[in-house]
Parts: C-alpha cells; structure tokens; sequence
C-alpha cells in the first residue's frame, strides 16, 4: 500500500513527471528492506524509464523484478519484464532463471541456483515469501505428500515444517506419521444430464431445406467468379451442395410418411 502521498502522486500529473522518480525509487528501497510490496509504484517506475530513457538505474530495475518475483503466482514478473526496454533483459538473466524455475515448478532447482545468487540477498523475508508459494503449489497439487520430499521442496529443517503444517492447517497420516496430509478436499465428478433430442417439426425443416437451397442458388452465382484456382469456394460450394440434396432426400421422406399416415388414417 502506498503512502497517501504518493497515490495522490500516481493518481495526478505526477505519475507522467520526471520529478516523480527520486520519490518513487526511494518507495521501492523501502519495498526491498522492509518486506512490502506496492506493484502500482513499480509499474509507475517502469512507465517513466520508458518516457525518460536516460534515467533509467539497471539497479532499480532489478529490484523491481526480484519484488515482482516474490509475488507468485501473479502474473507481476511478466507484466514488469513487459515494461523493460529489451536491450537491459540481458542484465537480469539471474532473476529471469529463478523466475523460470518457479513458473514451471522446478522448485529443488530453484533453491540449488538461489544459494548461489547474491542479489536476493538484498530483498527482506525472500525465503518465506517464495516457501509460501511453494506451499501454496502443493497444497493446490497433492493431497497427500511425504515429509522428507517437502523438505525438500520448501528448502527448511524439520523444525520449521511442523510450524508451516500447523500454521496452513496440515495434518499428518495417522497410518504414516511421515505422510502429511496437504489436502482434504473431496474429488466428486459432477453429474452428466442427458439432454433429450430435439425433433424438428415439417414445417421448420421445409424452411431449414428453403434456406439452404437459397444458399446453393447464391454460390452457383459466385463459383464462376471465385472458383478461378481457389480451393476453398470450390469446398464451400460441394458442401453446401451436398447438404441441400441430403435435406431434399429427407424431406420427401418425411412428406412420404406424412402421407402414408394420413391414407391410414381414412
């Protein structure tokens, strides 16, 4: 949440003023060390480096993308990558990877690069920021996953998972006191209803073959003018050919039985 100063900034001509920069990237130190995160003060960043190119900070950038990679799963990393200029991609290639990683799950690896990332380093409760991700993954994915593979893929000690199962409220197996149940909702299938066949009346479908045989009339016009080596009005006029005859077929059938009724009838 920004300060009531600067919404009053972003909410007025100052959002598009260069004087503007020096407040906001001072919001987003405060961002970093503090452990918040205000995605409007960081686009808002972004948009005035694109209008005033020459006061662009690669380190400001960066900051922004480790903040935006923290927000997962929002979409916040691909909307700010969206707002950075391509010839600076380059200087972010670390926290591009790890936002790789956590885009496709790969959490294990995840960790393995982010021990040998300094950069992170400088952005106030990561670890936790990115566990509650994880957790969040999991909990969406599994029902049921066994301790020591959680371990892994939060990256914390055995202490600190029997804080998160009761903080998220886990439960462990009681068959398998190693099995922690992360999930408990029941999969139900919904119910199929069958729709009945609707059966078209005579005189909807005498209409239904008069539209038709309407619509053969018209590409019979056109063939001449669009069959010059173009496949698809050829198609188009077998097509609706072929439905016109098929409904001509059927509805003399249909005028048949009508008949065939009414003399039993008498």
């Amino acid at each position: 949440m920004s300060p009531p100063d600067l919404e009053e900034m972003l909410s007025g001509d100052g959002r598009y003023e260069v004087s503007s920069l020096p407040k906001l990237e001072e919001f987003l130190q405060e961002q970093l060390s503090k452990g918040t995160y205000d995605l409007d003060v960081n686009l808002a960043i972004l948009k005035l480096y694109l209008l005033f190119p020459d006061e662009c900070k690669v380190e400001v950038m960066e900051g922004i993308l480790l903040k935006a990679l923290l927000a997962f799963p929002a979409a916040d990393f691909s909307l700010c990558m969206y707002q950075i200029p391509e010839k600076y991609h380059q200087s972010f290639r670390e926290v591009v990877q790890l936002a790789q990683q956590l885009e496709m799950a790969k959490f294990k690896s995840f960790w393995k690069m982010a021990a040998e990332t300094e950069i992170l380093n400088q952005v106030t409760g990561w670890r936790a920021s990115v566990q509650k991700f994880i957790a969040g993954v999991v909990s969406a994915t599994c029902r049921s996953i066994r301790s020591d593979e959680l371990l892994e893929l939060l990256d914390i000690k055995q202490p600190d998972l029997d804080k998160l199962v009761k903080e998220r409220g886990w439960n462990r197996s009681k068959e398998d006191k190693q099995i922690i149940i992360v999930n408990t909702a029941s999969f139900e299938s919904k119910k199929v209803v069958v729709k009945e066949a609707t059966n078209m009346t005579l005189d909807q479908y005498r209409s239904f073959f008069l539209a038709s045989n309407a619509a053969k009339e018209q590409h019979e016009r056109l063939r001449p003018w669009k069959s010059n080596g173009v496949i698809w009005p050829r198609f188009a006029h077998a097509l609706v050919g072929s439905v016109a005859e098929q409904l001509t077929r059927e509805l003399v059938q249909m005028e048949g039985s009508q008949t065939e009724s009414s003399q039993e009838g008498h």
